[in-house]
């Protein structure tokens, strides 16, 4: 129900009838905002350094904001001329018939290609129809795969971490964390890794489960090659955190706010940010512009819409 409380913002998987967007959806393509956002975000863009587009959790649904996501998207692809975009997992609910979710996902996925530019996905808990004993649940093709940089010297390493047949569901199969480990070691000389993935490798780090699968194991292989390691990007928590005390403290793992405009502060890791979100201005999106420096060992995040920009130095996360 739309009460004068909640109408300005979206609730979980509760999303407002279309009568509430009226004021702020018009005929223009893309609104105002959203291109005045786009200048903002390209004039702090470093220069001379290759970008991605960088989103996560954008549950797309009916009378959701995946429209002005798609068109922010393609405002600063005109902008910047991105060498990629990666979806950090969870396209849709997840919560309806398999025809339905992968129509969704086909809509989106399907947008995202448009640009023109590579899409790297990483499957998230959602996009398996994942909730328990649903007979329709899907698996990706791909869980896990790698892409090497030539020109910047970079492997970027994208792992699954969910499987709704296990008993812990969350978490990293012996294969993920095998074929993680290989492609590490396998490095060749002088070159660095990103990981991504949709879930943190810490329970700590997340308030949905009380276990991780394998856990252990993949700190151990994190541990044991931090030195090629840059970070471990994920999404799945709606917030953005960052956090530089792994065992190893080299990297630091870091959590990409919703691209789904949500004002949800529960259930959120200690030390997460929840940016407020508003429909119809700049704080109703939320995603990143990453540029990876692999020569300084340096990453941007130039945050578009709700929230603050971000760096990595010195195997360090913080806010700008």
């Amino acid at each position: 129900m739309i009460t004068e409380k909640n109408q300005k913002w979206i609730y979980t998987y509760d999303y407002a009838p279309e009568s509430v967007w009226e004021p702020w959806r018009t005929e223009e393509a893309p609104a105002a905002w959203i291109d005045d956002e786009a200048d903002r975000v390209a004039a702090r863009v470093r220069e001379g350094l290759p970008c991605f587009l960088l989103l996560t959790d954008s549950h797309y649904t009916v009378n959701g904001t995946w429209e002005d996501t798609r068109a922010a998207l393609q405002a600063l692809n005109r902008r910047l001329s991105p060498a990629g975009l990666v979806h950090l997992g969870d396209l849709t609910d997840g919560l309806l018939p398999a025809a339905r979710t992968e129509a969704a996902e086909a809509l989106v996925i399907g947008d995202m290609k448009s640009l023109g530019i590579p899409v790297y996905i990483v499957p998230g808990n959602h996009d398996y129809n994942y909730f328990r004993g649903n007979p329709e649940i899907r698996y990706p093709s791909r869980p896990q795969f790698a892409v090497d940089l030539e020109d910047l010297r970079l492997r970027m390493l994208f792992i699954d971490s969910f499987d709704p047949k296990e008993t812990v569901r969350y978490g990293f199969t012996d294969y993920a964390v095998h074929w993680l480990e290989a492609s590490l070691a396998l490095l060749p000389e002088g070159w660095q890794a990103v990981i991504f993935a949709h879930l943190t490798p810490l329970i700590r780090l997340q308030a949905w489960t009380k276990d991780i699968r394998n856990r252990e194991k993949l700190i151990g292989v994190l541990n044991a090659h931090a030195n090629r390691i840059l970070a471990y990007i994920n999404g799945h928590n709606h917030c953005d955190h960052l956090f530089n005390e792994l065992y190893n403290g080299a990297f630091p793992v870091i959590s990409i706010n919703c691209a789904k405009c949500e004002y949800f502060t529960e259930h959120k890791p200690e030390g997460a940010v929840v940016p407020y979100r508003a429909l119809g201005d700049r704080t109703q999106e939320s995603f990143d512009v990453l540029q990876i420096d692999t020569e300084n060992r340096k990453l941007y995040f130039t945050r578009f819409g709700a929230g603050d920009d971000r760096i990595v130095e010195n195997g360090r996360a913080r806010f700008l």
